[in-house]
């Protein structure tokens, strides 16, 4: 006879399987032993824990199920990924938000957690219970994460090519506003002194919004992959490169996984001053430089180093442990 297999011992629930939702899916439905739940009626009446990876797109559905779920003593848990906007958003719909995860914060058994620690923002344990690491810094295989067990590819060795010995930043995933591209790609445009030492390159399809600035910035010699890069592709352009552009727009301030991958590989990143980003950089020891508009362009020339590999590695080994320990706590499951 077949072995019986063992029942779940938590339903995940995502709105689809695109982008970070399927990799958080298939991160934590391993670690915490969970499936993905069906849908609302199964996850009202599943005894086991019901955990939303990503509040943004279902938080209606998450009020519901937990409300009702505490009628039955059951446990959910929800997990914030964008917890700036639902902290200091103006706007009625995120004053309604900020009120309605207070509210929740007074329900027994439901738990609301965002990916950002409170020490970032201390702000945020108005709306959140708890908080763990980003699954983004600390997510990558032993493989993944040590560069020599990594097979270099096309990208890695066009962007070299091109930087002909220069250092080089890299910005990776969608480019648009938001990512502050706009900004990426007119500094370097307009800055020779820059251009002489750094090459700055990207992977990833340019917006309309922001495509004016790539031509100017492809005419002053910087790397443009613009199309959709795969993960492998990715992992390759993070390879090639010495800085991660990470300085967002003040509208897109939030955790990144763009960030959080360079972390993992020891690969400073540049994030905008003041931001959440820079203020994890700075709590957390990561390598980083923090620029704004009136950074003199100078500063480019001292980059911070790689961090030792050992190092980054064990830092993110630290996080995924310290954040199942709090996840197996709210859900009340054993490790």
């Amino acid at each position: 006879m077949n072995p019986v297999a063992s029942p779940p011992a938590v339903l995940l629930h995502v709105t689809s399987t695109d982008g970070h939702r399927g990799s958080y899916l298939s991160l934590l439905g391993g670690l915490l032993n969970g499936v993905r739940a069906s849908g609302p009626w199964q996850m009202l009446r599943a005894p086991t824990p019901v955990f939303f990876l990503t509040l943004e797109g279902a938080f209606g559905l998450y009020c519901f199920i937990a409300s009702l779920r505490v009628l039955s003593g059951r446990q959910t848990l929800g997990l914030l990924l964008r917890p700036g906007p639902a902290l200091t958003g103006q706007s009625l719909r995120l004053r309604i938000k900020r009120r309605i995860l207070k509210w929740l914060r007074c329900m027994p058994k439901v738990q609301t957690f965002t990916i950002l620690p409170f020490s970032v923002e201390p702000g945020l344990a108005e709306i959140a219970d708890g908080w763990i690491h980003d699954p983004q810094l600390w997510d990558l295989t032993a493989k993944e994460r040590r560069q020599e067990e990594r097979a270099e590819g096309a990208i890695c060795a066009d962007i070299r090519k091109a930087a002909a010995g220069r250092r080089i930043c890299c910005a990776l995933g969608r480019q648009d506003k938001s990512k502050g591209f706009d900004w990426f790609a007119d500094l370097y445009a307009e800055h020779l002194p820059l251009r002489e030492t750094l090459l700055f390159a990207f992977g990833g399809k340019v917006d309309g919004e922001v495509a004016a600035s790539l031509g100017s910035f492809e005419q002053a010699g910087g790397f443009a992959c613009n199309r959709f890069v795969t993960d492998s592709e990715l992992l390759d352009i993070y390879a090639a490169a010495d800085l991660i552009w990470c300085a967002y727009d003040p509208g897109y301030d939030q955790a990144s996984g763009i960030l959080g991958r360079a972390v993992q590989l020891g690969i400073p990143v540049m994030v905008r001053r003041g931001s959440l980003a820079h203020r994890l950089c700075k709590i957390e020891g990561f390598a980083h430089l923090a620029i704004d508009p009136t950074t003199d362009v100078r500063a480019f020339a001292n980059l911070p180093p790689r961090e030792d590999e050992d190092k980054a590695v064990d830092r993110a080994r630290r996080m995924g442990a310290e954040s199942l320990e709090r996840l197996r706590a709210a859900l009340g499951v054993a490790p």
